[in-house]
C-alpha cells in the first residue's frame, strides 16, 4: 500500500491534483469494486486538501507504512510536470517550489541549495520527470484494478 498511499500524498500535497480531481478519481476507483476499503470512502467524501491528507495519513500509520526515501524525489518531479503543462508563471516560479520541496522532503540526487542553480532540463530534474510519470501512470484505474485490488478493496 506504501506506493499508492505514497503516491496520492505526493500528487495531493504538491497540487499536481486538486482535491476534486482526486475525488473524481476515487469515486471512479469506487465504482468499479465490489466492497471498496474505507479509506477509499473517507478519501472520497473528504472535502478538503488537509482532510484527504489526514486520511492517508492515518491509513498509513494503520498499514504501519512510512513515506518512502525517495518521495522528494516524486514530489520534485510531479512540480516540474506541472511546470511542463504551464502551470507556473516563469522558470523561477517554479524553482522556488522545487527548492521548498527538497527543503522539506529531500531528494537522492540534489540539495535545496543546488536546485536553484540547475537548469529545469538537467539530467537529474529529468529523471524526476520520469519517476513522476510512472507514478501517474500507477494512478491509472485500469492499472490498478488489476495489480492492486488487495490494497483497495475487502476481500
Amino acid at each position: 500500500m506504501s506506493n499508492l498511499l505514497a503516491t496520492l500524498f505526493a500528487v495531493l500535497d504538491c497540487n499536481a491534483w486538486s482535491v476534486s480531481q482526486l475525488t473524481s478519481w476515487t469515486d471512479q476507483l469506487i465504482s468499479r469494486l465490489e466492497s471498496p476499503k474505507i479509506w477509499l470512502i473517507n478519501l472520497s467524501i473528504n472535502g478538503s486538501v488537509n482532510g484527504c491528507l489526514e486520511v492517508i495519513f492515518d491509513t498509513m500509520r494503520e498499514s504501519n507504512v512510512l513515506l518512502p526515501d525517495d518521495i522528494g524525489d516524486l514530489m520534485a518531479g510531479l512540480i516540474l510536470l506541472r511546470f511542463d503543462n504551464g502551470e507556473f508563471s516563469s522558470a523561477e516560479v517554479a524553482k522556488t517550489h522545487l527548492i521548498d520541496v527538497i527543503d522539506a522532503y529531500g531528494t537522492n540526487c540534489v540539495d535545496a541549495e543546488a536546485a536553484g542553480e540547475l537548469d529545469l532540463n538537467d539530467a537529474v530534474y529529468n529523471k524526476f520527470r520520469e519517476m513522476a510519470k510512472q507514478a501517474m501512470r500507477y494512478l491509472d484505474i485500469e492499472q490498478l484494478l488489476e495489480t492492486e485490488r488487495p490494497l483497495i478493496e475487502v476481500q
